[in-house]
């Protein structure tokens, strides 16, 4: 699950895991078709998940955007609208053997640190 905050009009998603080693980024994975069956994700604004399935990643990309408004200029084409990605059920789901998770995600370090502090 990736935990995110969008600005109400675009919910962006990295879609790698950092590995992290005394706080500096030793390895960066990106998901891709052959690891995950999708990526969920919670924007803290809108208090909602969603689901985007892998084979949208392909072989690996670094993020990709959800609108949760329409664009400016009308745009439809090659836009994904949020709301269709809002429900799991009907949503492909495979399972390979071997094939890893994307788990949850550690809170980032700044994140981690408010807590910690509290």
């Amino acid at each position: 699950m990736k935990y995110v905050e969008s600005d109400e009009r675009v919910i962006t998603v990295w879609c790698r895991s950092n590995s992290l080693t005394n706080g500096k980024v030793r390895n960066i994975k990106q998901y891709t078709r052959e690891t995950i069956d999708w990526l969920a994700v919670y924007d803290r604004t809108t208090d909602a998940c969603f689901y985007i399935p892998a084979d949208e990643l392909g072989e690996g990309r670094d993020q990709l955007t959800l609108r949760l408004a329409a664009t400016r200029n009308g745009q439809r084409i090659g836009v994904r609208f949020a709301n269709e990605y809002r429900d799991l059920a009907g949503k492909p789901q495979r399972r390979l053997d071997g094939v890893e998770p994307a788990g949850l995600e550690p809170a980032p370090s700044a994140l981690q640190t408010r807590r910690s502090s509290t």
